[in-house]
């Protein structure tokens, strides 16, 4: 499905608010079978995450051992490109977690 470029921009500008913040893992999941536009990138690992706000979010965690995949585990958010997009379709980013070495 295809999202209007006001759409993704309007995500975007809320996703700023996570970018380089401190969770804990507190659940993961290994995805087998995707969607078409994830489909190439086939398994990857989604995690949920809490910061220490106390709010709560979901996403694909990226650059990781096996070992850093681990309820408890410190992760940080970043900026990364979503999926596989069509050669005139818009490119979208969003909030993607990797393991942090920096404490809570």
């Amino acid at each position: 499905m295809k999202q209007s470029p006001a759409f993704l921009w309007r995500k975007q500008t809320d996703d700023k608010k996570l970018l380089g913040k401190t969770g804990v893992i507190l659940s993961w999941t290994e995805i087998s079978v995707a969607p078409p536009k994830f489909a190439s990138s086939t398994p990857y690992t989604v995690v949920l995450v809490e910061f220490a706000s106390g709010e709560r979010t979901y996403g694909q965690l990226v650059d990781f051992q096996e070992t850093d995949r681990v309820i408890g585990a410190k992760v940080s958010a970043v900026y990364r490109r979503y999926g596989v997009v069509a050669k005139e379709d818009l490119i979208e980013y969003g909030i993607k977690f990797k393991p942090s070495l920096c404490t809570q």
